[in-house]
């Protein structure tokens, strides 16, 4: 047994040497450390490798500096590389910031398309609301963006100001559109309300707005700018009056913005939506022409109430034929007959481009140009624009409402029908 122990105790490090290897490692990492090399000393590492007889190669100054190098040279490296890789490759927080935009901007274009196919939806089942119009107006299928703020009511222009919001938020690409049409609107609003108060008396109110409205958008935009630096350097002494001429000066560039890019077919008709007609005030459809006992109707002059306002294309026929009461059949024959008797009247009216879907209304007043007695009246069409009146001179009787009696009053696509016959009156002894 004493042999092994003398063997064991042979190959173990005297304490002695062991102490020595420890303070040898110690004063070469303070070197290390004073050049800015710092060694890590691994004491449990060097307490085995001495247990096991190693002597550790870390008493060696130029050795353990130049491992310091290598290993400064890889970590370099090691950074250099991981550097180049997220140049390479975006950091994942931004790829998840492009793929939520992605995904918002298809679901706005998807919401647009929406839009999109229910203004034709709405147009072709002729009740359109007046964002339809705009939406219709700006893909360029019906290019009339200022009907959309003729003819609606208040309820109705507030509910359009919202939408053109919703529309402004989605799509960024037609911006200047939106708020054009946003200016429209809420200055509409103000007209339709009277909600505020003028700091021009109403007299030089008009003379400005007529002054503002014959300018055109370079000379609107120099008279902005005018005035602009006359408030910027206080010569503009009453500040409301120069606000007030401002704003009508940024309503007028909207419409005049809108008019001229998105209303280029306002004084047109789409023959898509009218009568095939070759008469001269559109009368007379194909069916219309050939019916038996049907005569065309030639309507009333009305004065036009605006420029930008248009007849609606019509069918208007007067039914009549010779009435073979017991009086006739006494006093005449079919070789004399007798005067031909108004049965009734026929009117379809066009309006593909009603804004608003407020539908048609017909009215019937004295004649008051007319023959004598009470034997003529007028019936009257009124629509919303861009649509003027209409307006037709007719026999003054008793009408038959019934639908056995072919009565009907529709108005549908954008369609108004009127049929009515009037009541028979029978002769007597």
């Amino acid at each position: 047994m004493a042999k092994p122990r003398a063997a064991e105790e042979i190959s173990r490090p005297s304490r002695s040497l062991s102490k020595a290897v420890r303070r040898r490692a110690d004063a070469v990492s303070a070197k290390l450390a004073a050049r800015g090399l710092g060694a890590f000393v691994w004491q449990k590492k060097l307490e085995r490798d001495l247990a096991r007889g190693i002597l550790p190669d870390i008493v060696s100054l130029r050795d353990e500096r130049r491992r310091c190098l290598a290993r400064r040279r890889e970590a370099t490296g090691v950074r250099a590389s991981a550097d180049a890789s997220r140049r390479r490759s975006p950091p994942p927080i931004l790829d998840a910031s492009r793929a939520r935009a992605e995904e918002e901007a298809k679901e706005a274009a998807f919401l647009l398309e929406q839009s999109r196919l229910r203004a034709e939806a709405r147009f072709a089942s002729g009740r359109p609301k007046p964002i339809d119009v705009l939406v219709k107006s700006l893909d360029g299928t019906r290019r009339c963006a200022l009907a959309a703020f003729r003819g609606a009511s208040v309820e109705e222009l507030k509910e359009l100001g919202e939408e053109i919001a919703v529309y402004a938020g989605l799509d960024s690409a037609n911006e200047p559109f939106w708020a054009a049409a946003k200016t429209m609107c809420d200055a509409e609003i103000v007209n339709a309300t009277g909600h505020g108060e003028r700091a021009l008396h109403s007299a030089v109110f008009a003379d400005v707005k007529s002054v503002v409205e014959g300018k055109s958008l370079d000379e609107l935009d120099a008279m902005q700018h005018a005035i602009a630096a006359q408030m910027a350097t206080g010569e503009a002494k009453v500040v409301e009056h120069w606000q007030e001429v401002t704003e009508l000066i940024r309503v007028e560039k909207a419409k005049k913005y809108l008019e001229q890019h998105y209303s280029t077919t306002c004084d047109e008709n789409d023959g898509g939506d009218q009568p095939k007609s070759t008469e001269e005030y559109g009368g007379g459809g194909a069916e219309d022409a050939d019916e038996e006992g049907s005569e065309s109707l030639r309507p009333m002059a009305l004065p036009p109430p605006g420029p930008e306002w248009r007849k609606p294309k019509y069918i208007a026929r007067v039914r009549s034929s010779f009435e073979w009461n017991k009086y006739n059949r006494a006093h005449y024959d079919h070789d004399h007959p007798p005067p031909k008797t108004v049965k009734g009247y026929k009117f379809v009216l066009y309006y593909p481009d009603l804004a608003g879907g407020k539908p048609p209304q017909y009215t019937v007043d004295e004649d008051d140009g007319g023959s004598s007695g009470g034997e003529t009246c007028i019936i009257r069409f009124h629509a919303s624009w861009p649509y003027e009146d209409v307006a037709f001179r007719i026999v003054n009787k008793e009408w038959e409402y019934s639908r056995k009696a072919g009565f009907r009053c529709t108005f549908d696509r954008g369609v108004l029908h009127l049929n009515f016959q009037f009541k028979r009156l029978f002769y007597r002894r």
